[in-house]
Parts: structure tokens; sequence; C-alpha cells
């Protein structure tokens, strides 16, 4: 039997794309999100989306978070935005994560575990959200270092997890947000999670320590290639991590050269990686990438031509995006539709 993956990649604010994408599928189909498809995987924001899909909300209601309370999830706060005219700006998030919280208490609530989801959904579908562990339990002889964890909706060590935790550590953002419980966003490694979630679906070794609740007593579904469906959707892009040809005439860069790209550098190179693996693995017409170009002639103006930031928290662009993203979906419908 065919399986279903969605997969929802990290991108600040920006979730507004793919939860418009989501809203635009439950509104034609006239179910949940929840109820089309069997692992549903989403990283930093997109780990709030799934997680948010999880906790039992709507599509248009996770919409409408990202379109009405940005301002609230990122309040600018005047020490904090300026570096030059507060130092101190340097050691520091550049957002508090009160904000974040406190919607996230008002639409998951507090107490939600993921026992919680796994009373109410089972095995269909599973929700996978990553996140990065920085100071992780060590065994003998492990070497210190970072420790990528996949927080699984089946997971019987982690049933009493809190899912309002783990959205938080998995949307953790460096640089935006504070560190989370020792814990950093999941879009470190795993921006675009498609590979993450294929490599759960493909999973097949016997969950001889019980960690997981799957029927078939596995740390996996056991599927293979050609059983697997997977949809990924982007947060849409501004091609920042494009190298125009006139930089690279001189090809010995330097470090000032080098930081103008390093964000994006860790960003788009796991995402483009995770993507490439997925398309060897899969058959061609087994997956299916949703995504967008800002600066695309087909985009509103508003994007286009005024910076766009990944924690945008302007109305207009806010608006822009969601209208955007209806005309991708529309665009793409027919592909989406006969897809899933």
């Amino acid at each position: 039997m065919t399986i279903k993956i969605l997969s929802i990649d990290g991108g600040g604010t920006r979730g507004l794309f793919p939860a418009t994408l989501l809203t635009q599928l439950e509104s034609d189909l006239g179910k949940r999100v929840t109820e089309c498809f069997d692992v549903i995987i989403g990283s930093a924001t997109g780990g709030i989306i799934a997680s948010s899909l999880a906790a039992g909300l709507t599509a248009e209601q996770i919409q409408g978070i990202y379109l009405n309370e940005a301002r609230s999830l990122l309040p600018k706060n005047f020490w904090r935005q300026f570096i030059l005219l507060n130092p101190i700006s340097m050691f520091r998030a550049k957002y508090s994560n009160k904000g974040v919280y406190a919607s996230l208490v008002n639409h998951i609530g507090e107490t939600k575990t993921l026992n919680d989801v796994f009373q109410k959904y089972g095995e269909k579908p599973v929700f996978l959200m990553p996140t990065l562990e920085l100071n992780p339990f060590l065994q003998a002889a492990e070497i210190p270092a970072f420790k990528p964890i996949i927080y699984n909706s089946t997971s019987e060590t982690d049933k009493d997890l809190r899912l309002i935790d783990i959205a938080m550590r998995t949307s953790a953002a460096a640089i935006n947000l504070p560190i989370y419980q020792k814990f950093a966003e999941g879009g470190n490694y795993a921006n675009d999670p498609c590979v993450f979630g294929l490599s759960f679906a493909m999973g097949q070794e016997p969950d001889t320590a019980h960690q997981l609740r799957l029927q078939n007593n596995k740390l996996g579904l056991a599927k293979a290639p050609t059983e697997i469906k997977l949809l990924s959707l982007g947060c849409g892009s501004d091609g920042k991590s494009y190298v125009p040809e006139e930089q690279l005439k001189n090809p010995d860069w330097g470090f000032l050269k080098w930081q103008r790209y390093l964000v994006q550098l860790v960003i788009d190179t796991n995402m483009v990686a995770n993507q490439y693996l997925t398309k060897e693995i899969l058959p061609k017409e087994n997956y299916l990438r949703i995504n967008a170009y800002y600066k695309d002639e087909a985009a509103p103006a508003i994007l286009r031509n005024k910076k766009l930031r990944l924690d945008v928290t302007d109305s207009a662009q806010l608006h822009a995006i969601k209208d955007y993203a209806t005309d991708v979906y529309a665009a793409n419908r027919n592909a989406i539709l006969n897809f899933i």
C-alpha cells in the first residue's frame, strides 16, 4: 500500500506560504490535511505547523496565526534591533521567544503531550519534528557533539513531552530566537526535512528497545521507495544563495566576502542536499516539490521590489505572501490533487 508524506520547510514567518497552500488544499478536498497523509514532518516554522496540525488546528487557523500575529510572535524591541546603538545586542537573540510561546499556549495549549497526539491519531498520521540538542547526554566513549533529534508522535520514550516544548525546540532559530531548553531549531540540518520523513517511511530496523508504538515493531514503516509519495512544501525563496557571475571573477574570497553568503550557505546547502537525495531515492513521479521565487515577475510587486525578511512582520507583505501562495496553488492545483 502506498503511503503519503507531507514535508514542510522552515522559513520564519514565511511559514504563511505553506500554511496558505494547505488551507487551499483543505478547502478543495473538504477534509483535514491530517486525513490525507500518513506522515507529516515539519522543521523550524514547519515544525510549528506540524505541531499545530497535531494539536487539532485546521490549516486556515494556522494561516491566521502567521497572517494576524506576526508582530506579536516577533515583537520589535529597540535595543535588540539596533546593534550599532547597543553593542549588547550582539550577544543576545534578535527577538524574545515570549511572543512565540504565548501564541502557542493560546492555540495548542500548555498540557498536550505526544501521548495525547498518539491517542488522537494513532499511526495515521505520524508526526515528526526535528530539532538539534546542543548538550546531549553522552554514553561512554561518545565524542561531545550536537545531536539531531526527530520527535515522533508514536514515541514511547518521549510520550510525556509537551507539544509546546517540541514546537519551541524545533523553531529556536539561531540569532533570531533564544536557545530553548538547550535545543536549537531543526532547520540547522533539516530546513527541508523531506529526507528525514523518507528515512522514517523506509526504516526497517527492529524496535528492540520499544522506542516507538508502531504495530510493525520497527523503527520505521518499512516501505519501499515505490510505495512512498512525498509532497514537499517550501516557504518561498528570494534567491539570496545565488552568486552573480561578476562576484566570481576574483575567486580568492576572504571572510568579508564569504560572510555575505554564510547564513544562506547554512540554510540552503542542507535543503539542496536533502532534495537531491530524495530525488535519487524516490521514483520521479512519487516526489512533488511546491515552492516559489519571490523575485519572479509573477510575484506581487511588494515582494519583488522591497526587502523581504525571513522574519517578515509587515502586514502588506504578509498579505502579499498569502495572495501569492493562493496563485501558486491555483497554478499547481491539478498536479497537487492528482498527486494526492
